[in-house]
């Protein structure tokens, strides 16, 4: 089975302009992949999009080479699939994964406590109280979803910062973003204030393990949150 989103959000203010000329060539191209990698991720380019190397060189000011770059990259997490002669299209979403992702998706979350654990710094809890204050605030503005999955996409930018193990990291980076977009797609079906009030519970759990420096329980916190998504999902699925 799959699904075709539809586009939901265009460019954010939290993208960047074309970068300055003093910018290196690596901090380029991890940017212009992140605002790529988000903009596909948040259905701004749904299943289906052909991505033009050209418009994409003209919006960020740089030439076609390092756009096929991040189209490579792109390609390897399975965002995206490069035809000859047709173009670089982003890829449908394959449901049939779906929990056999998931399953290994909380496995690995449990392993951020076991292999290199960091220590957590007051920056770390500084950015999750942010992202508490978001999510509340964000409450009143019934329906929002996309500022809600902005939330979501930036708690695992935390949680990748959290994970000592470097190959663990970016498997469990490359789990996030491919199945992302399943999630997103059916948030609104969820419903605005239980999908508001499991967030700000996640948050404060993960939340109370950061403050106790206990990276075990943080990656706990998301393999059970995990579950509960998959658990909505699967509760979605099936309804006629």
């Amino acid at each position: 089975m799959q699904i075709n989103g539809e586009c939901r959000v265009s460019r954010t203010a939290e993208e960047t302009t074309p970068s300055p000329e003093d910018e290196t060539g690596p901090a380029r191209f991890d940017r212009i992949f992140g605002a790529l990698r988000d903009r596909i991720c948040l259905l701004a380019y749904p299943p289906g999009t052909v991505l033009s190397e050209v418009a994409l060189a003209r919006e960020f000011g740089i030439s076609r080479t390092p756009i096929r770059r991040v189209f490579h990259k792109l390609e390897f997490m399975g965002l995206v699939q490069i035809r000859n002669g047709v173009g670089t299209i982003v890829t449908d979403i394959d449901l049939k994964t779906l929990k056999e992702t998931y399953d290994l998706r909380k496995r690995l979350a449990e392993l951020m406590g076991e292999l290199s654990p960091v220590e957590i710094t007051p920056d770390h809890l500084a950015r999750i109280d942010d992202l508490i204050a978001e999510t509340r605030a964000l409450a009143p503005i019934r329906g929002d979803y996309d500022a809600l999955a902005r939330i979501i996409n930036r708690l695992q930018g935390l949680l990748s910062d959290l994970t000592g193990n470097g190959p663990l990291r970016e498997i469990i980076e490359l789990l996030y973003y491919r199945v992302a977009r399943i999630w997103f797609t059916f948030l609104p079906q969820l419903g605005w204030d239980d999908a508001i009030e499991n967030q700000i519970n996640e948050l404060r759990e993960i939340r109370t393990a950061m403050a106790n420096n206990d990276i075990r329980s943080v990656g706990q916190y998301r393999s059970i949150d995990l579950q509960r998504m998959l658990t909505s999902l699967s509760r979605v699925l099936s309804e006629p």
